[in-house]
């Protein structure tokens, strides 16, 4: 359940009001007055609030005047009844367009904890390729902030909102950045980290790399990708657009998991670091196949959301027109009425008249406008 609060100018309450009442089929708008402008507000539920912003925005509210403000409610009393399903299945985002924009925004926006994430996970997950442990592993996938910046390039994309798209890459470059660089320290480091000699390590991933069949390990297994991992792309991308749209963000956890984008990202900065340090061909072509991993990853949940954003009527943000009028710039008389406003008074600048000797006065009048005689 959602209220929702619009607040307008004097002058478009009976429009607005007679709008809501008629075109949006609701009936309990409250009415208030204020000392600069009038607010109506009404109670909505979720399905249905999408489509009543964007049926507001499109007469002007919010656009070209006032402002609406939405409010999530946990609970309202009393209960109202609940209403037979209709057979047709509601596709439409349940949250209206600016409240996942905003949502999207902050996941997407770079910060002091989005680069802590990023290099702790990355560290996990490069604990958890060395060891081979995928406990650390999927720890490290559910610490990744990345999921963040891909949904700000999907949305901006599909709102047409060139600041985010932008956001959204920049930050994604950087969190990759920051993996890859965790992924060369680890592997410069790599002979603190494990027990033996590097060699011994390298030799190890080589032949489990080329046995046949080929052996199964954290490492090995992101050495490339296969139909699974690209049908599991696809899967996430419309999967983590839906979360969004619903404003249920706890399904993010498992989309993040079948991502995975911090092991692949790691993987392969560790993998070709080894490989340029111990001249060995094998571990390198596992680290191109593990960035070849991570590209495809990104591009189809990306382009994926993006097919789901577009399924769920998604539109562009509606920016304040340049006519765009705010609610303080209107002045209320003593006479004007909730509905109806009467001819104001004018102001007349009156110069007094110039005396030497004297210095000049000026004054502002209100006249009431004069009346036509018709007799």
């Amino acid at each position: 359940m959602k209220q929702v609060q619009i607040t307008v100018p004097y002058e478009k309450t009976e429009a607005v009001f007679d709008f809501v009442i008629d075109a949006l089929g609701i009936n309990n708008v409250t009415k208030m007055n204020t000392d600069n402008a009038h607010i109506l507000q009404f109670r909505i539920t979720d399905g249905q609030a999408n489509e009543a912003i964007e049926k507001l925005k499109s007469r002007g509210v919010g656009v070209e005047f006032g402002f609406i403000d939405i409010l999530d409610l946990k609970a309202t009393l009393p209960r109202e009844s609940e209403e037979i399903s209709d057979t047709k299945i509601q596709r439409d985002a349940t949250l209206a367009v600016e409240e996942i924009y905003e949502s999207v925004q902050k996941q997407a926006s770079l910060s002091f904890d989005f680069i802590a994430f990023s290099i702790l996970a990355a560290a996990m997950a490069g604990f958890g390729l060395i060891q081979n442990n995928i406990t650390v592993i999927v720890a490290s996938m559910l610490l990744s902030p990345l999921m963040g910046p891909m949904l700000g390039v999907a949305l901006g994309y599909v709102v047409r909102d060139r600041a985010l798209f932008i956001k959204g890459t920049r930050n994604e470059l950087i969190s990759l950045g920051l993996s890859f660089a965790v992924g060369i320290v680890m592997a410069l480091m790599l002979p603190i980290l494990i027990v033996g000699t590097p060699a011994n390590f390298v030799q190890g991933v080589v032949d489990n790399f080329q046995a046949e069949p080929m052996v199964i390990t954290e490492i090995t297994r992101r050495g490339g990708f296969s139909a699974i991992d690209v049908g599991v792309a696809i899967i996430s991308g419309p999967a983590v657009a839906v979360s969004v749209t619903r404003g249920d963000m706890s399904s993010l956890v498992g989309v993040a998991i079948s991502a995975a984008l911090m092991p692949p990202a790691v993987n392969a900065a560790l993998m070709m670091m080894l490989g340029a340090i111990y001249a060995s061909a094998d571990i390198a072509i596992i680290g191109v196949g593990s960035l070849l991993l991570l590209a495809m990853n990104i591009i189809l949940i990306d382009v994926a959301a993006i097919v789901m954003f577009r399924i769920k009527k998604l539109t562009p943000l509606a920016n304040r027109s340049a006519t765009w009028t705010a609610v303080t710039q209107f002045t209320k008389t003593r006479s004007e009425s909730l509905y109806h406003k009467p001819k104001a008074a004018e102001a007349r600048f009156t110069p007094a008249p110039t005396t030497e000797g004297r210095a000049v006065t000026t004054k502002i009048e209100d006249e009431e406008p004069e009346e036509e005689n018709n007799g």
